[in-house]
């Protein structure tokens, strides 16, 4: 096999000295994934190599598909491969295969799974789930617990999470831990139980802390300092998400010392970040601006060359600080010092960060889009996929911003999501118009009310009834024609005595809902998380807002943010939902 930038031809020669073992490959590929488990693909590289190498002069094309796994990871890690080449090759590769062979089913399968996982790494969970659900339903028909177990705890789960879908990561959770009870692997039960805890807070369950606590137990019984360190900062970040500064604090510093002892620089930082967000929910602006400078300096003392991923997200903890505590002003001198850094100390991926930061937080425009065009360009050339990722969002909003939407890098991307979901909903398949509606959050302020209209009103067209009710019955306040509208009687005004009477809607169809109607809200304005109907009267309503993670960091430090104001009006569309479902 020829990936870019590693010659692993000649395997004859290279292998003469020794006869190849399918043991010793096994014992070497489970040295690379541990590695790569514990965030330190770097060691990978070379027990990966030889184990892929060994794997192919055995024939063993599913053993060599597992042994692309820790080697790819460990040559993204390395830059040695942009994950963009690594996802061409993986294609490559997979045509290769031999399917009549008696493993080409279950390489074929592995295959999926290699591409799930690079397009996880491209911050990208629709592809990746496309992939790795193909993968699942092959080793769950071949009860192959093992790679089911892989498959879930690497791709599904982490990309239902990533795309705001906790329940259905719920569910890819609690089927891990069904199958950690056959592998028999207390890893994976730690594992599934940390996924179980992250899907309950996504999915804002009160027991999401208890399912935390018993994956940290497990970790600990096994000395697993790296896995501990990561439950905990889910744990700070679930708290942060129920407004519990405290708990969030106390996990947060507990992340950052076990993270630490196990020289895990970049989780230092995120811990970091996590504590400094605490801290500022509690309203200690001045002890977070202490705390993180404090632990930027530690970092910068660090000789590891590791520990760059870890110095940039303590920077950007300590201009989030500085901003609250100084003002904007101050964030942005911070912010400025801190490029200059980085770009000397030859700190790419760390200046890109910055770079970003700079551009949401400029005051000027202009300045702010030449500035996020530059760190994109710098991403797409150094193969940082994640954050392209998120500077393709900023520039989009800084181009509808500017009213030039079609300059929008995310456009292309929003058109064919939504043609994904007109094709469901010409379909009227309920399951699958639901996921492709999810997947367009974060991309609808790249598409404009005439691109919903033209797509969608072509389709109800056709047969206004059928489909208007499709849509009512999945959220949108939508009238049905030749529909009666049940009788309302009025009652009092207060809410007690009527908690059985009130009736949460889908959030993922409310904005749905106003785009059909014609009002067309941007991510910044869709801050209903709860939006309630209370039975029994007429527009009577109750809603839960909060900022979305899209809002920058002044945004939240407004007094009346104009988001929140706006969305206090939008749960009045929640009344449609005793109309639709009483």
């Amino acid at each position: 096999i020829k990936p870019p930038k590693l010659q692993l031809c000649n395997l004859s020669k290279s292998l003469s000295h020794m006869a190849p073992s399918e043991e010793r490959a096994k014992e070497l590929l489970a040295d690379a994934r541990r590695s790569v488990g514990q965030l330190k693909a770097f060691d990978a590289l070379e027990p990966a190599k030889e184990a892929l190498q060994i794997f192919q002069a055995i024939q063993d094309q599913a053993g060599a598909a597992q042994a692309l796994r820790p080697l790819l990871a460990a040559q993204i890690e390395r830059a040695e491969l942009t994950p963009d080449e690594a996802l061409k090759f993986v294609k490559e590769e997979a045509g290769k295969i031999k399917r009549s062979a008696r493993d080409g089913r279950k390489t074929e399968a592995l295959m999926q799974l290699v591409q799930a996982e690079v397009q996880l790494s491209k911050a990208d969970p629709i592809k990746a789930l496309q992939m790795g659900k193909e993968a699942e339903l092959f080793f769950q028909r071949d009860e192959d617990w093992p790679a089911l177990a892989d498959v879930l705890l690497e791709v599904v789960a982490p990309a239902q999470l990533l795309r705001g879908d906790g329940k259905k990561a719920l569910d890819a959770a609690n089927l891990v831990l069904d199958v950690a009870q056959k592998v028999k692997d207390p890893e994976v039960e730690g594992r599934a139980w940390s996924l179980v805890s992250s899907s309950r807070f996504a999915c804002k369950l009160e027991d999401a802390a208890e399912a935390g606590q018993k994956a940290l137990g497990i970790f600990r019984s096994l000395g697993s300092k790296i896995r501990e360190a990561a439950t905990l900062l889910e744990l700070a970040r679930g708290y942060l998400g129920t407004q519990d500064s405290s708990a969030a604090l106390s996990a947060g510093r507990e992340a950052m010392a076990t993270a630490r002892s196990a020289g895990s620089w970049s989780q230092v930082g995120l811990a970091v970040q996590a504590v400094v967000e605490a801290q500022l929910q509690a309203g200690n602006a001045k002890d977070a601006l202490t705390e993180a400078e404090d632990q930027l300096t530690l970092l910068s003392q660090v000789t590891d060359s590791s520990r760059q991923k870890g110095i940039a997200a303590a920077m950007s903890a300590v201009v989030v600080a500085t901003s609250a505590l100084q003002g904007v002003e101050g964030g942005l001198e911070a912010v400025k010092r801190f490029v200059e850094k980085l770009r000397a100390e030859g700190n790419k991926r760390g200046e890109v960060c910055m770079l970003h930061k700079l551009a949401t937080m400029s005051p000027f425009p202009d300045y702010a889009l030449n500035t996020a065009q530059a760190a994109l360009e710098m991403a797409k050339k150094a193969g940082f996929s994640q954050e392209e990722k998120a500077l393709k969002k900023t520039l989009t909003d800084l181009y509808v911003a500017e009213g030039k939407i079609d300059k929008a890098p995310n456009r292309r991307e929003a058109l064919l999501l939504l043609q994904d979901l007109a094709r469901e909903f010409e379909k009227k398949d309920g399951d699958k118009f639901d996921d492709a509606n999810k997947n367009l959050d974060g991309y609808w302020n790249a598409l404009t009310q005439n691109d919903i209209d033209a797509t969608m009103q072509k389709i109800v067209s056709r047969d206004p009834p059928a489909y208007l009710a499709f849509l009512k019955d999945h959220g949108a306040n939508a009238e049905v024609p030749g529909e009666k509208k049940p009788a309302t009687e009025i009652q009092g005004a207060g809410l007690q005595g009527k908690l059985g009477q009130l009736k949460t809607g889908p959030l993922e169809h409310l904005y749905v809902g106003f785009r059909v109607s014609g009002i067309a809200y941007g991510p910044r304005y869709r801050c209903n998380v709860l939006p309630t109907a209370v039975g029994g009267e007429v527009m009577r309503t109750v809603g839960v807002l909060q900022l979305q993670d899209i809002s920058d960091d002044w945004e939240r430090e407004l007094q009346y943010n104009p988001s929140i104001l706006d969305c206090a009006l939008q749960a009045g569309a929640a009344t449609s939902y005793y109309a639709t479902n009483p």
